[in-house]
């Protein structure tokens, strides 16, 4: 289900929070692959400790619906 032009909300939830640091990555010269932005995201929700297995499986479940190759075509449609 498309949710603001995005593939799914949960896409369109991590280009709203970490649009701008995407976008001073790549004005940075980082390549924005899928791989590269969900290494991102991974690596921010390493840092959250949760001692509730539901709260944990609620993450993981919505993390995996991320699109990232969206993402990475997004910002190379900048480019463009």
């Amino acid at each position: 289900m498309s949710y603001n032009g995005w593939s799914n909300k949960e896409t369109w939830l991590v280009n709203v929070w970490l649009g701008d640091d995407l976008q001073a990555h790549k004005d940075d010269g980082e390549p924005l692959t899928d791989d590269y932005i969900e290494s991102i995201v991974d690596d921010m929700a390493a840092e959250l400790e949760f001692d509730n297995g539901l709260l944990r499986d609620l993450l993981n479940t919505a993390m995996g619906e991320v699109n990232y190759w969206e993402l990475e075509q997004h910002y190379k449609e900048d480019d463009q």
